[in-house]
């Protein structure tokens, strides 16, 4: 027996030695004191001996065990272990783990050593008195791991030296409830406890889980405060902030820096609380700048720079708790070089609150397993932050604007340097300029106006005019340009004489909601409020806007106005007038031109050189001096009769009013003396007002941007100015109507293509008779021009013009004027070019130079209306017989001569109009027919008198056969009445 019991002795003796020499892995640091441990021979001194004294801690020491955790065990004093019990263990395994004696590197069936470590308090003995507080944070000595299974940098644990710098353990948090129970990370902590020399033991109710990193606690918090979907990400700021500064491992734990592995404090803010504080822009140059401005180093650095500033305010270095520090005033470090925080800690009734630099907080000492997090509820803006333009254009993904900007030199623009400037940027985006940008600065048309050098302008130049275009003189809110859509830029130099360039805004009033509802130059703001930073408001466009193009470039682009660019190229006039410096251009439309008529085709002739100057002077009437924008025109009222008057390139003058109505270019044609022209400037506004409408063109497009001014289209109407002699012989050579030309020279009616006003012609009747004469002033001539063709086809014209050229071969034997005499042949066809030339007359007395042209209203043509011709007692009758289309015909001649004879008709159709100082040219479709020899009579009182016997016979004759016929009636009544015998 005495035998037996030295076996079991020894067996004894060989297991204890077993494990007392078992390797180990190094514990983490803490608080506790490191002892070199106790020999066996003193039990109950360690944690160990703790363990194995009771089978209540069976489990937890055969975990401690195959984990190699004895040695670093047995070296810890002054400390708190919380041991699970053998049910909680057993279960636990039997969830997690894999196999009875299976180790996969440091976890043994489910559980690491970093878990087990987490069981033991290094603060301290804790008696139970002390878990006595509503809540309190422990610090484990279990140390932060990084996510990839590396082991954090620690010191070497198998020295006995203390280590030069503490390491933070996890945190656990011990809570007390209304029953008295405690509970550590919510499992129960049971109310027995066991002592040794290196401290207590408590018994709790299941393994306490290592918390979360700093960003899933994050999003937990996010869920418990939000009810929406959305609401993991209520922090996804302040997330985003951090990664922002390059600190995103103090939330993720996904690297083995010392950041990632390393215990922080965490200050919170949610979403709403950073977008009080802080405008779109802002918030995105915090959150995105560093990124944004990856390519630019220098704007990388200096926006990492401010969001590290800005961070580094909601994050310590090390694990702060609010119920470990207690009530009271306490200076917390930072992160980074900035200086500490202060927390303000106040306790009532055993709950703490408090303000960390002023700001409230919400949920307190929330443990993570890189530390603590504490939510900030109203965030404030930190003093030593300034936002420049250059920052928020940052933060707008401006960047390639920003850095053009200071390739040109422009950078005091936006850099913050003149705070008291006021501007408005408008800045296209990153994608925008990537799009656009080349095309936009490279334009080979993009010349230097100086006509004499030409000289090309450099990229940086062209850059720089760029920029200028977008930088507005002033500040402009959405409401502003709504009432001032014409902004005026930085963009001023020679070409526009000075004068700042103009940006024209839209604003969208009944779409508010839409990012788009303000555009600039056709850009698109995609902000539904622009950014202000001081004195400086800011747009974001979708795409850049190009400085205004030169003159031709613009045009061509609508359409209507392509006969306006040929006119400047027929005339020549492109090159001076792109080269005139700050101009406007009065633009009319294609109808405008062709509405001229037979005035058109004279100046569209190619080759004369008349006609080119001419065009000319037309084309430049329609350039003024000076730009003028809609917003410089003046209003034209009852009680103010304001105009602008500008010079011209022709030297005419041209005045510009605005009505309700709309806005109206004037131009006077008149050509009173000059006393008679102040009078009618010093008259009423009501009657100056009659006498515009009369004489004005309404713009229907204004502000067209040009690079050297401005262009307003004109609705309908051109000026045709008082320095362009439009008369009836340019308008014979404009329909090029050689013939009826010729045929006036050779008759001496060449006078019908003169003004003869100012000389009272007598108008007298064929016979000569001086006591019928009846005086009227002709005012001129309007001329019924048929073709050449149709003269051709005359065959008296084409007898005359073969006697003329002695062709005896002609052959035309069937012509019946083969055997008239030219002297017949002059006759006819001199009747018949007088038949085709109105003469207007004008009975009332005036001044015959009251004006250089005819009113137009004596000119055209009126719907059953009367005019006399040249030829004696003949007049035409007009008939309007489709819109402005008319028809001509001879009036009161029969239409058949005899019964059953040839019908007569003489009927032409005007095809094409115009109007001459002097009178109006008419294009025939054909030539008019003289009227019938039989159907003229004698002219003047004998006319008259041949009328009246006419109807005299024809009465008398009527009478006699009325008689005879009653006679024949009577006579055959009487005899009715007899009976034959």
């Amino acid at each position: 027996m005495p035998q037996l019991q030295s076996v079991w002795s020894l067996l004894a003796l060989l297991a204890l030695a077993f494990i007392w020499h078992s390797p180990a892995s190094a514990a983490a640091g803490s608080t506790a004191a490191l002892g070199s441990g106790d020999g066996p021979g003193r039990p109950l001194t360690t944690f160990v001996d703790l363990l194995s004294s009771n089978e209540r801690f069976s489990e937890f020491l055969h975990t401690v065990q195959r984990l190699r955790m004895v040695i670093p065990l047995n070296r810890v004093r002054n400390g708190t272990l919380l041991v699970p019990t053998n049910a909680a263990l057993k279960k636990y395994r039997k969830e997690h783990g894999e196999g009875a004696s299976r180790i996969a590197g440091a976890t043994y069936r489910g559980l690491s050593d970093a878990q087990m470590w987490y069981h033991l308090i290094g603060d301290g003995v804790i008696e139970a008195q002390d878990f006595g507080r509503r809540t309190m944070l422990w610090e484990s000595l279990s140390r932060p791991e990084a996510d990839d299974g590396s082991a954090a940098a620690s010191d070497d644990d198998e020295s006995d030296e203390p280590p030069k710098e503490h390491v933070f353990g996890v945190m656990l948090k011990t809570q007390l409830s209304n029953s008295g129970t405690v509970t550590a990370n919510g499992v129960a902590v049971l109310a027995q406890n066991y002592s040794c020399a290196a401290g207590n033991v408590y018994l709790i109710d299941g393994l306490l889980e290592i918390p979360p990193p700093i960003q899933e606690v994050l999003h937990v918090l996010g869920e418990s405060a939000g009810q929406t979907t959305d609401s993991a990400d209520e922090y996804s700021a302040i997330e985003k902030l951090l990664a922002s500064a390059g600190w995103s491992d103090v939330l993720t734990m996904l690297s083995r820096s010392s950041e990632a592995t390393g215990m922080h404090t965490l200050w919170a803010f949610n979403n709403h609380a950073f977008s009080s504080q802080f405008s779109y822009a802002e918030r995105s140059y915090l959150l995105n700048g560093p990124i944004f401005a990856a390519d630019d180093e220098d704007l990388r650095q200096a926006a990492v720079a401010d969001v590290r500033a800005v961070a580094s305010r909601f994050v310590s270095s090390e694990p702060v708790s609010i119920a470990r520090l207690g009530a009271g005033t306490h200076s917390v470090p930072g992160l980074g070089k900035h200086s500490d925080l202060t927390l303000v800690v106040e306790e009532t009734h055993g709950r703490f609150s408090g303000s960390i630099d002023g700001q409230p907080l919400g949920c307190l000492d929330v443990i993570a397993r890189n530390g603590i997090v504490h939510s900030v509820e109203q965030m404030q803006r930190p003093d030593g932050l300034v936002f420049s333009p250059q920052k928020v254009l940052v933060g707008l993904n401006a960047t390639a604007f920003v850095r053009l900007f200071k390739d040109a030199g422009l950078g005091d623009y936006i850099d913050g340097t003149h705070p008291d400037r006021k501007l408005t940027i408008l800045a296209p985006t990153n994608h925008a300029m990537d799009e656009a940008f080349g095309y936009d600065l490279d334009d080979s048309d993009d010349v230097a106006l100086n006509a004499e050098e030409r000289v090309q302008r450099s990229p940086r130049d062209r850059q720089r005019e760029w920029a200028l275009y977008h930088i507005i003189e002033g500040q402009y809110s959405i409401e502003d340009l709504a009432q001032t859509p014409l902004v005026r830029t930085r963009l001023a130099g020679e070409w526009t004489d000075g004068r700042p360039q103009v940006v024209k805004a839209q604003v969208d009033q009944a779409h508010r909601a839409l990012e788009s509802h303000v555009s600039f130059n056709g850009a698109d703001n995609i902000l539904l409020e622009p950014e202000v930073i001081g004195n400086t408001t800011i747009y974001l466009l979708s795409s850049p806007m190009s400085t205004p193009p030169r003159l031709v470039n613009a045009l061509i682009q609508n359409l209507d106005l392509s006969l306006f660019v040929a006119a400047m190229g027929a005339s020549n006039t492109v090159d001076e007038i792109q080269s005139e410096a700050g101009v406007t251009v009065l633009a009319p439309v294609v109808n405008a031109f062709a509405s001229l008529g037979l005035v058109w085709s004279y100046l569209s002739l190619p080759g004369d050189l008349d006609a080119r100057a001419d065009l000319s002077r037309l084309i430049k009437a329609h350039v003024l001096t000076r730009p003028v924008y809609s917003d410089e025109i003046p209003m034209h009222t009852d009680s103010s009769a304001d105009m602008l008057v500008v010079k011209a390139l022709n030297g005419n003058k041209v005045g510009l009013y605005r009505t309700p109505r709309g806005m109206f270019a004037f131009v006077d044609q008149s050509e009173q003396p000059p006393s008679m022209r102040r009078s009618a400037r010093n008259s009423t506004a009501s009657r100056l007002a009659s006498v515009l409408d009369s004489s004005s063109l309404k713009i229907s497009e204004p502000d067209m941007l040009l690079q050297t001014g401005v262009a307003h289209v004109l609705e309908s109407g051109l000026i045709l100015p008082l320095n362009v002699e439009i008369t009836s012989a340019k308008l014979l050579r404009g329909m090029r109507a050689h013939i009826f030309a010729d045929l006036l020279e050779r008759f001496n009616l060449t006078y019908v293509l003169e003004d003869p006003r100012g000389e009272a012609l007598t108008a007298r009747s064929s016979d000569g008779d001086d006591e019928n004469e009846d005086h009227r002033t002709v005012a001129g001539y309007s001329l019924l021009v048929p073709s050449d063709k149709s003269w051709r086809e005359n065959p008296a014209y084409r007898e005359l013009m073969r006697r003329d050229h002695d062709d005896i071969s002609a052959d035309d034997s069937d012509n019946p004027w083969r055997n008239a005499t030219t002297s017949d042949i002059s006759h006819y066809l001199d009747r018949l070019v007088r038949l085709h030339v109105i003469p207007i007359v004008d009975s009332s007395p005036h001044d015959a130079t009251e004006g250089k042209h005819l009113p137009t209203k004596q000119l055209a043509l009126a719907d059953r209306t009367t005019y006399p011709t040249l030829l004696d007692d003949v007049t035409l009758r007009a008939h309007e017989f489709a819109t402005d289309r008319f028809s001509l015909q001879l009036e009161g001649a029969p239409f058949y001569q005899t019964p059953g004879g040839v019908p007569f008709v003489s009927v032409a159709t005007v095809v094409r109009s115009g109007i001459a100082r002097s009178g109006a040219v008419f294009e025939l479709d054909s030539l008019l027919r003289l009227p019938p020899v039989s159907s003229s009579g004698p002219g003047g009182w004998k006319r008259v008198a041949w009328n009246a016997a006419v109807w005299l016979t024809g009465i008398g004759m009527g009478s006699g056969l009325l008689g005879v016929s009653g006679y024949w009636v009577r006579q055959w009544w009487t005899h009715a009445d007899y009976q034959s015998l």
